[in-house]
């Protein structure tokens, strides 16, 4: 085992050199025929579509992961015996209870699966459907949350008896452009857009903070005012908002204005809301467009808990503003229940 570890470590450190003035894919081909031996698993194309919606508790249809893999060893290919593909669910959820597997065996696949690729060197497709990955990992469909995740592990053997994993490779053999290699791939889930968060929503915020050594002094009372989500294109769980700050700018700071610009957004990210962007300042701290702009601001939102149609969010931006807003869905309807796992 040591042997085989130090020998993919000479091809990772033989990589990393070759890496800084070549870049021909031929560079692969050189530093197994200086190091004699070694074999990678290259990945030629990956594609993500586990996709669940929690209003069904279930994925959508057509769900799968597929990948393009690519075998290279120092005859190359013709030391390829088997790869062996094993699989285990990753609970990624805060609270309740961990549901991650155990690893188990998904597939093996041998050399007679392999066909001749462009560079003439075994390739293989494999492609698993969500039905097929809860199956084998035993997990319980119904209980899974978008951004949950499976992870997929491979092993491969040459007909030589050695055996390559994950554990035997270093970064510029597994993330390197040439090699790409990591044996280990883990493909988070993600959410279908069930319904669109566009409205009026109605806010409270308490504990509103100014930016240190901003200028600003808030007012001290809670903030009662409205937003406006637009969804920028039906579906796309993307949403434009008319104050990303829920009043705060202008209750902290005299004649700022809101904070919205032309290039921030909300995305909704299974159980997330991800503002992306920047709000633009002039010298005085007044919110302006970008082109006459001389600092931008992010924000960032945690939601905390999720009660029916009030949504607790802990909002900051990047240069320290902050408050706690108690977000009112329009017309009092219930946010998406995907949300309630932040609680």
């Amino acid at each position: 085992m040591k042997t085989r570890y130090n020998k993919i470590a000479i091809l990772g450190l033989a990589a990393a050199t070759f890496f800084a003035c070549e870049t021909d894919d031929k560079i692969v081909d050189g530093v197994l025929a200086d190091v004699g031996t070694g074999a990678i698993i290259r990945t030629i194309d990956e594609d993500n579509d586990l996709v669940y919606n929690d209003e069904t508790d279930a994925f959508d249809a057509g769900s799968t992961y597929a990948l393009v893999l690519e075998e290279q060893d120092e005859e190359n290919g013709a030391l390829l015996s088997s790869l062996d593909i094993f699989v285990n669910f990753d609970d990624n959820s805060s609270g309740g209870t961990d549901m991650t597997t155990a690893e188990v065996l998904l597939e093996t696949l041998q050399a007679s699966d392999f066909s001749s690729g462009d560079r003439g060197l075994p390739q293989v497709s494999v492609s698993y459907t969500s039905d097929e990955l809860v199956t084998a990992t035993g997990i319980d469909e119904s209980m899974i949350v978008g951004k949950d995740r499976f992870e997929f592990r491979l092993v491969l053997t040459l007909t030589n008896g050695e055996v390559y994993t994950n554990s035997d490779v270093g970064g510029p053999v597994s993330g390197g452009a040439f090699f790409s290699a990591p044996f280990e791939y883990f493909p988070v889930i993600a959410c279908s857009i069930t319904e669109d968060l566009s409205g009026t929503h109605s806010y409270v915020v308490t504990n509103q903070r100014a930016a240190p050594g901003g200028g600003g002094v808030c007012g001290g009372a809670d903030i009662i005012g409205t937003v406006t989500w637009t969804e920028t294109e039906a579906g796309s769980g993307v949403y434009t908002s008319s104050d990303m700050s829920f009043g705060q700018y202008e209750d902290c700071y005299v004649g700022r204005g809101a904070a919205a610009s032309d290039e921030i957004e909300i995305e909704w990210d299974c159980t997330l809301l991800t503002p992306d962007g920047e709000v633009f300042l002039d010298d005085d701290g007044v919110v302006v467009g970008e082109d006459d702009a001389d600092s931008e601001v992010t924000f960032s939102y945690e939601i905390t808990n999720v009660t029916g149609a009030d949504m607790t969010i802990e909002f900051s931006s990047s240069t320290g503003d902050a408050g706690t807003v108690v977000l009112t869905r329009e017309g009092g309807v219930d946010w998406p229940v995907i949300f309630t796992a932040n609680n």
